[in-house]
């Protein structure tokens, strides 16, 4: 598929930021007579005589204060200005994420006003970037210094189809108010295990799952994607519109191929579930290593079951500590699938687990400290004396930092078994481009948190160490794996080639037929690119 309407309406955008740099009269120009090509069917007259003297006042301006000034005017109850006395930023989960300040804020309520807001940033080369959740850990994974952030909050439809088969959903929901609205009903979908989390960085990135044993990653259960185009256009993908653009936002992000508007998850039914959380003294952890191993490798045997393990430093808890998060799909306690976990006594007060629905789980593991954070991932064959090697270098290598103000390190090891892998290859499969030729795997993703920027260095290195050592242990053994699970993966990592040579080729391929003139490229700012 070509694009032209970019070319046609405005010219190749190198020449766009050439003729805006010089000319905002030009800029002007184009919305005053032609308001179509930007997402406007007509301007009011009073909308044309803000714009006229807005041509007279906007010789100095940089192009996102030109760019945020016709917003302004155009769709005036969506755009906040930062240079406003009454501006008030949003919420990110990271300190660093927050500490950004775009020139303009565009609160979304609709496709076609996305549309808009991505045709003015075109006509004057405004860089730009999009928030879901929020959740992102390294600065400017959906926050923007000096450009239009596109807020997607306003879009948090949740909406049940007749025939119970899918549900829409809006990109602007976190997952605790999905679950919330669907739990009422008796169902749910394939989605985050945190409250927090957004909908679109989740879904699009991958997206672990209590429910992946049955039906495999976020990603893999949406029906149809609604997404506004570099062009402008909106469009539906799925397995008939658009299939090679469906393949590609399944696990390979949106910020190369469109603005997802909202995606139609498929649906089945769920009432209570059993789970939740343990707390264990760190003398377990070679049993818990060997427990967790065993699941997934015998995961297969039920889908009904989900494990995690994790370790963390946590001062109220006495230092280190191992935490499981054991969860069956049914309201039955103690599958036997987790026999072997079951035998491991957790500390005394330490067993969160019971019967619940997925509003009250989600909330359970909300992580929500808007502290300075960072993650990074690998991923790794499935080993249980591997894990036991790792969690010793965590401790060797956090140790070292605790008397840094609100120091909180942990990380933890997540299930990639056979049978989630092979629910991949459902509906024309994934971008992620994982086997079970490869085996049972382990997800390993750090989360680490403090307090004061002048720690940044210690932290950023003793992070960098843990996962060198553990990678470099994990090749001497034949145990090391490609894969970059990109919701967990840090700036610096390489998240499309952890995807392997064809599945990038492909992505490179999906990316240069919907943005032929690079618009995203030049213009999306943040989380991952296929630059």
């Amino acid at each position: 598929m070509k694009l032209h309407f970019l070319a046609l309406a405005f010219g190749p955008v190198a020449t766009l930021a050439t003729t805006n740099t010089n000319s905002s009269a030009s800029v002007m120009s184009r919305v005053l007579f032609n308001p179509a090509s930007v997402g406007i069917p007509s301007l009011s007259s009073a909308e044309a005589a803000q714009l006229q003297a807005l041509n007279h006042q906007s010789g100095g301006w940089n192009s996102c204060q030109l760019a945020c000034s016709i917003l302004s005017i155009i769709i005036p109850f969506n755009v906040s200005l930062s240079s406003s006395p009454t501006y008030t930023p949003i919420p990110y989960w990271s300190a660093q994420q927050a500490a950004l300040i775009p020139t303009c804020r565009a609160d979304v309520s609709y496709a076609t006003e996305i549309s808009t807001v991505l045709q003015i940033a075109k006509l004057t080369s405004c860089p730009f970037t999009v928030k879901s959740g929020g959740h992102a850990a390294f600065a400017g994974g959906s926050s923007i210094q000096d450009g239009i952030l596109i807020n997607l909050a306003k879009m948090n439809e949740v909406t049940l189809s007749k025939d119970r088969q899918t549900t829409r959903v809006g990109p602007g929901n976190v997952w605790s108010g999905v679950y919330k609205v669907l739990g009422s009903l008796g169902v749910s979908v394939v989605g985050g295990r945190e409250a927090g989390v957004g909908v679109g960085g989740l879904t699009l990135g991958g997206g672990i799952s209590y429910f992946s044993g049955r039906y495999g990653w976020a990603c893999d259960n949406v029906a149809n994607y609604e997404i506004v185009l570099a062009n402008g256009s909106i469009v539906n993908a799925s397995r008939s519109s658009h299939p090679d653009l469906y393949w590609a936002l399944r696990g390979g992000g949106g910020s190369n191929f469109g603005i997802v508007s909202a995606f139609d998850l498929m649906t089945f039914d769920q009432g209570p579930l059993w789970g939740g959380s343990r707390i264990y003294e760190m003398k377990y952890n070679a049993s818990l290593a060997d427990a967790f191993s065993n699941f997934v490798t015998n995961a297969p045997n039920d889908d009904f079951a989900h494990l995690y393990l994790a370790f963390a430093y946590v001062p109220t808890f006495g230092g280190f500590l191992t935490i499981t998060g054991p969860t069956y799909g049914k309201p039955i306690a103690n599958a036997s699938i987790f026999a072997e976990l079951d035998r491991i006594p957790p500390v005394d007060g330490g067993d969160f687990t019971g019967v619940q629905n997925m509003t009250a789980l989600s909330i359970a593991l909300n992580q929500t400290t808007f502290s300075r954070e960072t993650f990074k991932t690998v991923t790794f064959k499935n080993d249980a004396t591997l894990i036991k090697d790792v969690i010793q270098i965590f401790v060797e290598e956090a140790a070292p930092l605790l008397n840094i103000s609100g120091f909180a390190p942990a990380f933890a090891v997540q299930p990639l078994s056979l049978n989630i892998i092979e629910k991949m290859a459902m509906n024309g499969g994934n971008a992620l481009g994982l086997s079970t030729d490869e085996g049972p795997l382990t997800i390993m993703n750090l989360n680490w948190g403090w307090n004061l920027t002048s720690d940044d260095d210690a932290v950023y290195a003793a992070i960098d160490r843990f996962v060198s050592r553990s990678v470099e242990l994990a090749r001497k053994r034949g145990l090391d794996n490609r894969f970059i699970y990109m919701n967990y993966a840090s700036r610096e990592q390489d998240v499309f080639s952890g995807y392997g040579e064809n599945s990038e080729r492909r992505l490179r391929g999906v990316r240069r037929m919907y943005d032929e003139e690079n618009v995203f490229g030049e213009l999306w700012r943040g989380y991952f690119r296929l630059d």
